[in-house]
């Protein structure tokens, strides 16, 4: 498994928090795509979300690293 990160804003703070998305590459594609992690204070808090921020977060993940995919080489993911 491989893992790749970024930082977004989550909840009604809007508090900042680091996503770690992790995903197989088979040389062509990625697959098995999740949400590992979720970072705040140096902490992990990804079971104190609700389903909600949760799904938000998922389909954030999704989105970006797709776009992450498109505008770097997969070695250097």
């Amino acid at each position: 498994m491989s893992t790749w990160e970024f930082d977004t804003t989550t909840g009604a703070g809007s508090e900042i928090v680091t996503v770690v998305y992790e995903y197989e590459y088979d040389g062509e594609t990625t697959y098995n795509e999740s949400i590992k992690e979720i970072w705040f204070e140096g902490r992990d808090v990804i079971g104190l979300l609700s389903d909600e921020q949760f799904k938000e977060l998922e389909i954030e993940a999704a989105m970006r690293f797709q776009h992450h995919k498109l505008n770097y080489k997969m070695e250097d993911v």
